[in-house]
């Protein structure tokens, strides 16, 4: 394996966004002691309402920021082409963080070259960039209109700037990414001493964690900031909890990045949903139980990958016989139901999972529709309602 595999979580489907989350992490890993990186976004925004097909449209809202003792280097990252418009915009941005009291050594332009983009951000002059900015009719939040309200008596001020800004300008444009937090991956992770697959498994919980903590902070209107010592420590947990022997993600983190939309028909369709329907839960504790079964199957996959067919064996073998236990003792009692067996069967222990999610997610796995040995059904000819 050359490089890791990005995550199969939700993140993917925000296509621009994961792509600046792994920028992040790229410059995260050059972090030496006594620097923080800082994930920020230059306008008010909200993950939540951006959509998959908008996202990348919106990256000139998100700034990447290194911090040390030396400065401040200021990333903007493009994954999509960079027109003279977007072009325009991003030296807009930098030129309200120059005239800011923050010390900026470097202004640094991140691309994928896949889109082609050329080093042609400056090509419009401090003086036609000027004239737009005072001839402009937009709203005061625009960044042109604050641009325009600094240095609108001010000419000399604003090509200073423009002038400053450009002199610390670099350009920088790769499609190795992946390759790239790879290599600077492999002492903090480990990968001369572990299985390639727990190496690569442990750069993408990294990946789903940063994701989790930027996600977080945008949506409480606050700025991501990790350090050199919380990165290591971060780290030292990951290592701990992907092993040769086992592998665990934070599922708090795991749940919030992988939501259940309930109008996705091959969700409404499967045999999970339609079991847990069975039981008469509201509609929150429906989603909590299939993302234990979705928890369930991200770490199969994992142990499928290992080979350790044996474990997933063990898990789903002493589930399927804690249900047939339950069943019975629900048969004889006289209070046979769907939700009895469920409630029932997540009491039951199971030593060969990790967790408790893991146990309960291994029983929701097991009443999906291809499951031939050792299905499972909150609901069967048992106990159905007339």
């Amino acid at each position: 394996m050359d490089t890791f595999v990005p995550d199969q979580s939700g993140i993917n489907s925000l296509g621009g966004f994961a792509y600046q989350i792994k920028v992040f992490v790229f410059y995260m890993l050059s972090m030496s002691e006594n620097m923080q990186v800082e994930f920020e976004t230059v306008d008010d925004v909200s993950v939540r309402k951006l959509i998959p097909e908008t996202i990348d449209d919106n990256e000139d809202k998100f700034r990447n920021l290194v911090i040390s003792t030396s400065g401040i280097k200021a990333i903007q990252v493009k994954r999509t082409l960079i027109t003279a418009d977007t072009a325009k915009q991003i030296i807009l941005n930098w030129i309200l963080l120059e005239g800011s009291e923050s010390i900026v050594t470097n202004y640094i332009l991140f691309t994928d070259n896949s889109y082609g983009n050329r080093d042609n951000i400056f090509d419009v002059t401090a003086e036609n960039l000027y004239s737009e900015v005072l001839n402009t009719t937009k709203s005061s939040r625009a960044t042109i209109a604050k641009v325009k309200k600094k240095y609108k008596k001010d000419k000399q001020g604003f090509v200073d700037i423009y002038n400053e800004v450009k002199g610390k300008y670099s350009f920088v444009s790769t499609d190795k990414i992946d390759k790239e937090i790879d290599e600077r991956c492999k002492i903090l992770f480990k990968k001369a001493g572990v299985n390639g697959v727990i190496y690569y498994k442990r750069i993408e919980e990294l990946l789903k964690h940063i994701t989790f903590e930027v996600m977080e902070h945008i949506n409480n209107k606050k700025s991501y900031s990790i350090s050199y010592e919380e990165m290591i420590t971060c780290a030292e947990d990951i290592c701990s909890r992907f092993t040769d022997q086992y592998m665990l993600p934070i599922y708090s983190e795991f749940k919030k990045l992988n939501k259940i939309d309930f109008n996705d028909l091959k969700i409404a369709k499967s045999r999970e949903y339609k079991q847990l329907l069975a039981c008469k839960m509201p509609p929150n504790m429906i989603e909590t139980h299939l993302q234990y079964g979705s928890y369930y199957q991200n770490i199969c996959y994992g142990y499928l990958e290992l080979n350790k067919t044996g474990k997933i064996r063990d898990i789903e073998t002493t589930t399927f016989e804690n249900f047939e236990y339950v069943k019975f003792i629900l048969q004889k009692k006289g209070n046979d139901s769907p939700w009895q067996r469920l409630d029932e069967i997540k009491k039951q222990p199971n030593s060969y999972a990790d967790s408790d999610q893991i146990k309960y997610g291994s029983g929701i796995y097991l009443t999906r529709e291809d499951e031939k040995e050792h299905q499972i059904s909150w609901e069967d000819e048992d106990n159905a309602e007339p």
